[in-house]
C-alpha cells in the first residue's frame, strides 16, 4: 500500500494527494478516505500564515489511501476541522484531536451556493 499525504488544494478545490516517499503530487481527488492515518500540523509554516496572513500547505493528513475508496456512511463519522487562525491543531467540535491519534479519516469536497467546501470527519 502506498503511504500519502492529503491536503485541500485551495487553488483547484481539491484534495490533493502526495506520495510521501517522493513528495510529488499523484493525484487530485474529490474525496479520499485514508487508514491508519494521522493529521499533522507543521509549526513552521503555520507561524507564517499567522504573521503573513497568507495560507500554505503546513497542515494535512498522512495514512495509507482505503482499498474500496468509499466510506461506510452508517458508520458514526464526526467533522474535524482546522483553522490556522485560531486553532494549533485538528479540532473535532470544542476538543483538539489528541496528537497521538491515529484512525481512519474520510475528506471529501462538499457543493454548496456559494462554491466548493472541504469536509474531514473521523
Amino acid at each position: 500500500m502506498q503511504k500519502v499525504r492529503v491536503y485541500w488544494n485551495l487553488h483547484r478545490k481539491v484534495w490533493s494527494v502526495q506520495d510521501v516517499k517522493s513528495g510529488r503530487v499523484c493525484d487530485h481527488l474529490q474525496h479520499i478516505s485514508l487508514t491508519d492515518a494521522k493529521f499533522v500540523v507543521r509549526k513552521r509554516g503555520q507561524k507564517r500564515v499567522r504573521e503573513e496572513g497568507k495560507k500554505n500547505v503546513h497542515a494535512f493528513a498522512v495514512g495509507y489511501v482505503a482499498e474500496d475508496k468509499s466510506y461506510d456512511r452508517t458508520f458514526n463519522w464526526y467533522r474535524v476541522t482546522y483553522n490556522p487562525y485560531k486553532h494549533d491543531y485538528f479540532m473535532l467540535g470544542e476538543d483538539e484531536v489528541p496528537r497521538d491519534w491515529v484512525g481512519n479519516i474520510h475528506m471529501e469536497s462538499l457543493y454548496h451556493e456559494h462554491g466548493v467546501a472541504s469536509r474531514v470527519y473521523v
